[in-house]
């Protein structure tokens, strides 16, 4: 059987309760190689969840300095190359992993990239980074020759993104969470036969809303706050709102709707065009959506963004 980037890891989501100061510390280099960002998430340690450690693995990381971000991207090979022997093992495993993809052996689109990674140092004085897992060589080539037209701050923002993604995507693998994570843009499952209205009334739980967010600019690198937000479920007959709300001072929406939702697909809209327009920013998403499943046993999701002028990605939350 062939192990994962994270195998030898398997057992520690169990052990998380107790892991502190080093070694969870050595677990975390692997993720995102910043000192200060492994020092920081290992004063908060230790970490009930895996949840609750993503959510302070990504505050910490967010914004992420310049001298932050090259010490970071130290750690990755350029996409589309083999990582060498100044790259850590655990770092090494990882990006073989990531850039494992059905075209890899094209070889028209290994020199378009090898020449496309040329063009973007040049340009911008360091490595291209993206987030490879899931990805296309293809692709990854489309959202290069995209961000080589970004002006500097843009696509330093799109860097620290992507270096939060990548990160999130290892500390999940490392700790072997269990928890569904969904890619913006996924397909949906069919939704089958849903009830007309999945909606139970409130009122028999102390949680005031079943389903809970938060807003993060991470170009800015702070809450956003003022974003309106809606909350639907599916029934037979279409979407139905079920709640709305708008961010905090914290960025937060803490009462979303009832207590209680019946099993089913739900989904959240965010308002983005208001809140990027109010700071003057460019719109290229104007909504951002993310649809999920509640199950019968959830007693609370917490659905969190993180959201740039030219980007966004969820997780679940806790």
């Amino acid at each position: 059987m062939t192990r994962g980037p994270a195998a030898d890891h398997a057992t520690l989501a169990a052990d998380l309760t107790t892991l502190t100061g080093d070694d969870l510390a050595a677990r975390l280099r692997p993720a995102l190689a910043v000192r200060r960002w492994v020092d920081d998430v290992v004063a908060g340690s230790p970490y009930p969840t895996v949840d609750e450690l993503v959510d302070a693995a990504v505050t910490a990381a967010t914004p992420l300095t310049d001298t932050e971000i090259d010490e970071a991207l130290a750690a990755h090979p350029r996409i589309g190359e083999r990582p060498t022997t100044t790259h850590g093992d655990a770092e090494a495993r990882f990006s073989r992993t990531e850039q494992a993809s059905s075209d890899a052996d094209d070889a028209d689109l290994a020199a378009r990239l090898a020449e496309g990674n040329r063009t973007y140092e040049e340009r911008f004085g360091r490595v291209f980074l993206i987030r490879a897992a899931g990805r296309s060589r293809a692709e990854i080539l489309a959202e290069l020759d995209r961000r080589l037209t970004l002006d500097d701050a843009e696509e330093r923002a799109t860097v620290g993104e992507q270096l939060r993604e990548i990160m999130t995507l290892r500390l999940r693998a490392t700790f072997a969470d269990t928890a569904e994570t969904r890619s913006i843009g996924a397909p949906n499952d069919s939704p089958g036969d849903a009830p007309a209205v999945p909606v139970v009334p409130a009122g028999s739980r102390e949680v005031p809303s079943l389903v809970t967010t938060h807003v993060l600019d991470t170009a800015a690198g702070r809450p956003a706050a003022g974003v309106p937000v809606r909350l639907e479920a599916l029934g037979g007959d279409g979407w139905h709102e079920v709640g709305t709300g708008i961010t905090d001072d914290d960025g937060r929406v803490r009462n979303l709707g009832p207590g209680t939702l019946a099993p089913g697909r739900h989904r959240l809209t965010f308002d983005t065009e208001a809140y990027l327009t109010s700071h003057g920013l460019a719109v290229f998403f104007p909504e951002a959506t993310i649809t999920f499943v509640v199950a019968p046993d959830d007693v609370h999701l917490h659905v969190p963004l993180l959201l740039s002028p030219f980007g966004y990605s969820t997780y679940r939350g806790s």
